[in-house]
């Protein structure tokens, strides 16, 4: 998660407001991987690699006339059946159809100009670090407002926007499942901006995609607006969905 460093988006950007949900994903590419499917069509969609994803944004883009920002090729199995993946090629924060956040992107949206470990609050032990609920009672704690995680979930999902919104409008961004973003990991990527970076895209190229958020099965330590986790692209788990996010049109001159 370090070094702290401050970052610039210079691009504005529309973010959705919910998870993906079981039904848009079904609706668009006509199955269903959800592991959770007795919870709903309003719940989020997940089992979903992150190949799935970027193809879901670029059938989303296409059916809607917009610019697709990823060029696929050589893809192999099929989208939701957990053997989809391909080489993919991102056209650029410019492209203004619907892509995957960056990891700065998802952050700044999440944290909606709060400094605290959740946008809702802080939920620490006296020593100042983040806990997992079966060290604290969660006495006082705002967090199960805002999110479904291992403390309230019941050990499932929950259909998207039943919690708290962000200042920005945005809900689960905290729990319920966590959300593949764009960028490869690289645990030493940030040293190369400690002194500030703009519009960081992560490493050109790595083994494994960053998600973000926790989900229902996480602790509050891994909900926080700032953990990273990792994993393969071609993974896909009950944990793993995604949401979308669109670059704003330039305005006419």
């Amino acid at each position: 998660e370090g070094p702290v460093h401050s970052v610039k988006i210079t691009r504005p950007f529309y973010m959705k407001q919910t998870e993906v949900t079981q039904k848009e994903w079904s609706t668009l590419i006509g199955n269903n991987p959800s592991e959770f499917r007795d919870c709903g069509e309003d719940c989020p969609v997940e089992r979903v690699n992150w190949y799935d994803a970027v193809y879901y944004a670029n059938r989303l883009s296409e059916t809607e006339g917009l610019e697709q920002c990823y060029t696929i090729t050589d893809p192999t199995g099929e989208p939701g059946n957990g053997d989809y993946t391909a080489t993919v090629t991102f056209e650029g924060l410019d492209c203004e159809g619907y892509r995957l956040p960056t990891e700065a992107e998802w952050e700044y949206a999440t944290r909606a100009g709060t400094k605290t470990a959740y946008w809702i609050g802080s939920n620490v032990t006296d020593g100042g670090e983040p806990v997992c609920w079966w060290f604290d009672d969660n006495t006082g704690i705002l967090l199960p407002e805002a999110a479904w995680y291992d403390y309230n979930s019941d050990w499932t999902t929950y259909p998207v926007g039943q919690k708290a919104a962000n200042p920005f409008g945005l809900y689960d961004v905290h729990g319920n499942v966590s959300e593949w973003v764009y960028d490869w990991f690289d645990p030493e990527f940030y040293q190369t901006c400690a002194e500030g970076c703009k519009d960081p895209l992560g490493p050109d190229e790595g083994s494994y995609r960053i998600f973000r958020g926790g989900s229902w099965r996480t602790c509050a330590e891994s909900v926080r607006a700032a953990n990273r986790s990792f994993l393969p692209p071609d993974y896909r788990d009950f944990t793993l969905g995604f949401r979308l996010v669109r670059t704003a049109p330039a305005p006419e001159d």
